[in-house]
């Protein structure tokens, strides 16, 4: 565990110390998926004894880490600039690189060791069952077509220059505003499940990634940028934000 912190502490220091020189915080978002796989793979290596369940997981929590980082870095290298939360910070802050390293760069240190802990104790665990792997398995392969499906229909919606100023609402997107980060809650909610055999204590760490998505980093930043479509007004008020209705 002490040795996780060490590395982790040196690997946001370097980040922190990156973004000075390029004058740019939002690049602590890039790497957010990129530390958690880092802990599970010292965890993974550090022991004696490896199970085929741990390499089942740790081959998913990789898709999971792959598919994030793309997304992030694809949205970064279009907008080549500060995420437009952290330049307004800079603009605003007082004692500006003293309060992003301990308000960015710290806390999201800390936030990050709360929400991984479930993966500590999936290692920890000296028995695995069946039941837990398969359901994990079941649910990535969920999760990657739904992913996938809504990427691609939001992919072919763009194409055409003439919906710039539309928000998508067809396909997933009918039935919930924020496909995508539904699923991504789901993912970490059965993180915690698998942990279950150990503790129930860590559900907090579920919690906090999606409080996060629904009122911090995730739902609130996109839909502030959804307010200058034209069909917004209309899409927001019949289609549930988080929780999908099939039914509609």
């Amino acid at each position: 565990m002490l040795e996780i912190i060490w590395v982790l502490t040196i690997c946001y220091l370097c980040l922190f110390i990156l973004s000075l020189r390029i004058k740019d915080n939002s690049i602590v978002d890039i790497f957010w998926g990129t530390w958690f796989v880092i802990v599970a793979f010292m965890l993974f290596f550090w022991k004696y004894i490896i199970n085929i369940y741990e390499i089942i997981f740790i081959i998913l929590f990789s898709i999971w880490w792959l598919r994030l980082t793309y997304y992030i870095w694809k949205r970064k290298l279009k907008s080549h600039q500060e995420d437009p939360r952290y330049a307004k910070w800079r603009k605003s802050w007082k004692y500006f690189k003293t309060r992003s390293f301990f308000q960015i760069y710290i806390l999201q240190g800390l936030l990050l060791l709360i929400i991984s802990t479930p993966i500590f104790i999936i290692f920890s665990a000296t028995v695995w069952k069946n039941i837990y792997t398969y359901s994990w398995i079941f649910i990535m392969i969920i999760w990657i077509l739904y992913e996938t499906i809504a990427d691609y229909q939001v992919k072919e919606y763009i194409k055409n220059a003439q919906k710039a100023w539309h928000i998508f609402t067809g396909g997933l997107y009918q039935y919930s505003r924020h496909p995508n980060y539904l699923w991504e809650s789901i993912f970490w909610l059965w993180v915690w499940i698998i942990s279950l055999q150990i503790s129930i204590l860590w559900l907090i760490g579920f919690l906090i990634i999606t409080g996060l998505l629904l009122f911090v980093s995730g739902i609130p930043l996109k839909e502030e940028r959804y307010k200058t479509k034209k069909n917004w007004q209309e899409y927001s008020q019949n289609t549930p934000k988080f929780i999908p209705n099939y039914f509609k």
